[in-house]
C-alpha cells in the first residue's frame, strides 16, 4: 500500500494525517527522479535491523548498505 500511495495523486480522507515528507516523496516519484518498488523480504537489507537474521544474511545485508563488518 505504501507503493500505491506514492503513485496515487488523489486526496483521500483516510490519508490526510500523512506528513508533508510523504508529499515530497510522491512529487519526486511523479517527476521520475525516484522509483518505488517492492523488494522481496529475502533481498531487503533493512531486515538486519528489524529481525533476527543468521550471520551470513547479516553480512550480506551489511554489504548491501555499505557497512563493513
Amino acid at each position: 500500500s505504501a507503493i500505491y500511495l506514492t503513485k496515487d495523486q488523489m486526496f483521500h480522507e483516510r490519508t490526510k494525517h500523512i506528513d508533508i515528507k510523504y508529499h515530497y516523496v510522491r512529487d519526486v516519484v511523479a517527476h521520475g527522479k525516484l522509483n518505488v518498488c517492492k523488494i522481496s523480504t529475502y533481498d531487503n537489507p533493512a531486515n538486519m535491523m528489524t529481525k533476527s537474521v543468521p550471520v551470513a544474511k547479516f553480512e550480506l545485508c551489511s554489504s548491501l548498505v555499505g557497512i563493513v563488518v
